[in-house]
């Protein structure tokens, strides 16, 4: 039987999701049979007339905080234990998280089941790290009201990863930061518009100079906008006597600049 990867995404705004998972390559994924996603009202897990499922801080100050009875209601009827099983992992969406990078979705991907716990507010009860083991993930160095932004863009990386999602499974793999580097640029019909034309190296046909070429666009735009990613790339010979060219340009540009 073929593996069929399981997500749930735990969260007090079901209806976020709506459109979400119905939509482009999500939704055809899970029409496809490809995977399975679950959205889980946490509030469906708490136990006064109210369902509240958040408080204030103890200590005071401002923001909400998760509370953790609910939360652990709801792993519990998951079925979850305090220690994970093999294949299986919870998250939670979190500023102070590890950041999210493409090494983690692939990793993501090959689980067979991935629970995702949206943050909110002022963040969680701490206790409920302690039961359960959860990984803490942050999409980014900011901060957001809530958590379901950052379980759609888990949801969406890793699930393109899955064999079969993407048409052209070489698309992902052939993504930014699959190799580390960003994508080189990309064009499609027409070859001219508004005298803005195609690089002709891309009409010729031959595929060792478009594979070049696309090497040297990938290096030079990480240059330009994300220079501290080569420092984890493996470069050839050859990489690193283009990136030395693009050094002195880019100081050149900036002694003309200065004159």
């Amino acid at each position: 039987m073929t593996r069929r990867m399981r997500i749930e995404i735990v969260t007090l705004f079901p209806g976020w999701f709506e459109s979400v998972i119905s939509q482009s390559i999500i939704g055809r994924g899970i029409e496809n049979k490809l995977f399975d996603i679950r959205i889980i009202n946490l509030r469906d897990y708490t136990t006064d007339k109210h369902h509240t499922a958040d408080d204030t801080p103890y200590g005071g100050g401002g923001g909400m905080v998760l509370k953790v009875e609910p939360l652990y209601n709801c792993l519990t009827d998951l079925g979850f234990e305090k220690e994970s099983k093999s294949g299986e992992k919870i998250v939670l969406t979190s500023a102070a998280g590890e950041k999210f990078t493409q090494d983690k979705a692939v990793g993501f991907s090959l689980l067979d089941r991935l629970t995702i716990i949206c943050g909110h507010y002022l963040g969680v009860d701490e206790r409920i790290l302690s039961l359960f083991d959860i990984e803490e993930i942050s999409i980014g160095d900011y901060v957001m009201t809530g958590g379901e932004a950052a379980a759609a863009v888990i949801t969406d990386a890793v699930v393109r990863l899955i064999p079969g999602v993407l048409g052209n499974f070489e698309s992902a793999t052939a993504d930014s930061h699959t190799e580390k580097l960003l994508g080189a640029p990309v064009y499609t019909r027409p070859e001219e518009f508004m005298g803005l034309t195609v690089p002709e190296t891309l009409l010729g046909g031959n595929h060792r100079l478009i594979e070049e070429y696309r090497r040297k666009e990938s290096i030079r735009k990480t240059f330009e906008n994300r220079p501290e990613i080569l420092d984890e790339v493996e470069l050839d010979k050859k990489d690193v006597a283009f990136i030395k060219e693009l050094e002195v340009k880019k100081k050149n540009g900036k002694k003309e600049n200065n004159e």
